[in-house]
């Protein structure tokens, strides 16, 4: 329970629908423009790679669009991710809140609110859920529902008690197997773009009234019940801002292999003797994901590593098995996302440990240069515009110009 009779959950879904105290700081708004520029370049890179003409609902309005551009951002695995409760928000955020403003155009001057916002919830509702809801669901389809309502009611201007309500409704209705991320197949796309479209629905719902149950938390057929939420620590603070959160994925692998590739690239830029051993130590949970059985190279931490030790560039990882028998893939006692890379070659033993993934350094000249060369081989040259229009809408330009350049963009073929 909560403050008085009131559950904990009601309390964080009220502070969730209080807009000033939203983060707005310089930093923020910095990290920001990143993430949206990341956004546009997986969006963009996917139109210009994908043969087969938009989906036949694209054009019928915003559910159409969000559900579109939430699937087609993650078309190659490649947008954020927040390791602070493993889920990739930006995708269904950015999806709901340009397909709203694309439609309605006094949406766009709620554009920063509405990404802060939903970064926000998705962070704070993932964090809430806990440790025991993550092993057993997508929080991309449970978090970012409630982050699309979010991010849809503060962009139509809602006020804080249709927000609310907003909320309600979705929470009463998330969803998401984590069958879709286990299976390395790709169903995790379509749950980026399941929790956009219920996200706004859910606020479209709200604006006209639609009854919701006020306490989705408690009783035998609750949240906390139903999606094995853990018991949230007492005096934990229940707003995470999610945005500070957030990282990108940097290197052409799966997102839980991105330390690995980056220690064994540190690892080989010094030791240039005949590599004998090398043993990855990565979480345990990670580890059945990560054998190479399914999902190809993406998904095989291995042939991973075999390549990152080839090229000594984490960047610069294209299949190479030369070394892949002297490679051992080791479950540790790590945090999800660490890794620990152990080597043995002719002059002796060596190691590299990365407990913190890379990503989340937005200041850092070293990950900038390895962001440039991320878009720059998604898009070529084009990432230059999706970075300048980026600026331009997360500081608040709004002109009809600016609105048809994203237009442009995200309706690429």
């Amino acid at each position: 329970m909560g403050q008085g009779d009131q559950p904990l959950g009601n309390l964080l879904l009220q502070d969730l629908s209080e807009l000033s105290t939203l983060i707005r700081s310089n930093e923020s708004i910095s990290h920001l423009e990143i993430l949206l520029t990341d956004f546009l370049v997986c969006l963009v890179s996917a139109s210009q790679k994908r043969s087969a003409a938009k989906a036949p609902l694209y054009d019928d309005g915003v559910l159409g669009r969000g559900a579109w551009m939430a699937l087609q951002s993650n078309n190659e695995d490649r947008d954020d991710l927040d390791w602070s409760v493993g889920t990739h928000p930006g995708s269904v955020i950015w999806a709901t809140i340009i397909s709203i403003c694309l439609l309605h155009e006094k949406a766009r001057e709620n554009f920063l609110s509405s990404a802060l916002s939903g970064y926000r919830t998705s962070a704070s509702i993932g964090n809430f859920l806990g440790v025991d809801h993550r092993s057993k669901w997508h929080v991309t389809g449970t978090a970012g529902t409630f982050a699309a309502a979010s991010a849809a009611s503060v962009s139509l201007g809602y006020s804080k008690e249709v927000h609310l309500r907003a909320l309600q409704l979705a929470g009463a209705n998330i969803g998401g197997s984590a069958l879709a991320p286990r299976e390395r197949t790709g169903a995790s796309a379509f749950n980026r773009s399941a929790a956009t479209t219920l996200g706004i629905t859910a606020a479209m719902a709200a604006s006209v009234g639609a009854i919701a149950v006020e306490n989705i938390w408690e009783s035998p057929y609750g949240i906390l019940n139903t999606f094995s939420a853990s018991e949230f620590p007492l005096g934990a603070t229940l707003i995470v801002d999610g945005v500070s959160t957030t990282s990108l994925r940097l290197f052409p692998v799966t997102g839980f292999a991105q330390s690995a590739v980056l220690a064994t690239a540190l690892l080989a830029e010094r030791n240039f003797d005949h590599l004998e051993e090398l043993n990855i130590d990565l979480a345990a949970g990670a580890t059945p994901l990560l054998d190479g059985s399914r999902g190809g190279f993406w998904w095989d931490v291995r042939a991973a590593v075999s390549a990152a030790w080839a090229s000594k560039d984490p960047t610069n990882l294209y299949p190479n098995d030369d070394f892949l028998d002297r490679i051992f893939l080791v479950a540790a006692e790590l945090p999800i996302g660490a890794a620990r890379i152990s080597i043995r070659t002719a002059s002796g033993n060596d190691s590299e440990t990365i407990y913190s993934p890379p990503g989340n350094n937005f200041n850092d000249p070293i990950e900038a240069n390895w962001r440039e060369i991320k878009w720059r081989e998604m898009v070529g040259e084009r990432f230059l515009e999706i970075e300048e229009v980026s600026m331009s809408l997360v500081g608040g330009v709004n002109t009809v110009e600016l609105w048809e350049r994203v237009r442009a963009l995200v309706a690429m073929q």
